[in-house]
């Protein structure tokens, strides 16, 4: 029954990408969400990356020598890092002006978009991780997995915002549901494997890791150094810093 119970849990944290989706759609002032969703996203992504991933990897190389868990987790996150670049060439429309005429504003609408796409595709890569920790844990301990999901939960509200932003549901109907249910297909391999060797999980977090930095690093920070005035901006990364301190006190 706990197995059961774990895989609802897995599929409430997917549900909270689509209720930031559904309030980045409340707004009006398309511009001004904007630029807070990038605000909030960045303050959360920074402190997933160390405050999160890296910790569990860390401890998940507990066996290991420090050299050998410095070696193995940058080589991966080197590789994870290539690897999303790699994709970045592929994906279409990632010109970034801010200039007043109409041409250079569906530049950056489309650079906003690209910029999506990316944290989306990092993101299901990490979502199945913990939706595969998330059941191992409630399976264990039913309270623990619980307060894990709400963790996550709260990262997902405003990822969830910023992704959606500018993506329109209907549009990337694909991409949306792959993103919510990544984490209810982490439990579903969880269910079927049963457990997955500790070097193989820690190695896939610094790649998810790797993925991350290049977002946060190359594409929202310099969004958020050219919006550097904007109040929104400021208030998103308020936000941010609000819900990493709840979440980590669960």
């Amino acid at each position: 029954m706990m197995k059961i119970y774990g895989i609802f849990l897995t599929l409430m944290s997917g549900i909270f990408f689509l209720m930031g989706g559904i309030i980045s759609h409340t707004f009006k002032n398309k511009n001004k969400l904007e630029h807070f969703s990038i605000g909030l996203a960045f303050i959360v992504m920074v402190g997933l990356i160390f405050l999160d991933i890296l910790p569990e990897a860390l401890e998940l190389m507990a066996n290991y020598k420090i050299i050998e868990k410095i070696s193995f987790l940058l080589i991966f996150i080197i590789l994870g890092f290539m690897v999303l670049k790699i994709l970045d060439l592929f994906i279409p429309a990632h010109e970034h002006k801010h200039k007043d005429n109409e041409k250079n504003k569906e530049e950056h609408k489309g650079h906003i978009v690209h910029i999506e796409t990316l944290t989306t595709i990092s993101l299901i890569f990490h979502n199945v991780l913990e939706g595969f920790m998330i059941v191992g844990l409630a399976n264990n301990n039913f309270k623990v997995g619980l307060l894990l999901s709400l963790s996550i939960a709260l990262h997902n509200i405003p990822l969830g915002m910023h992704i959606f932003s500018s993506i329109e549901f209907k549009d990337n109907k694909l991409l949306v549901s792959e993103l919510t249910l990544s984490s209810l297909i982490g439990g579903l391999i969880f269910l079927l494997e049963g457990t997955i060797n500790n070097l193989i999980l820690s190695l896939v977090m610094a790649f998810t890791i790797g993925m991350l930095l290049y977002i946060a690093g190359l594409e929202l920070l310099p969004e958020i150094i050219t919006n550097k005035n904007k109040r929104e901006t400021f208030v998103g990364m308020g936000l941010g810093l609000i819900l990493l301190i709840v979440s980590l006190s669960l």
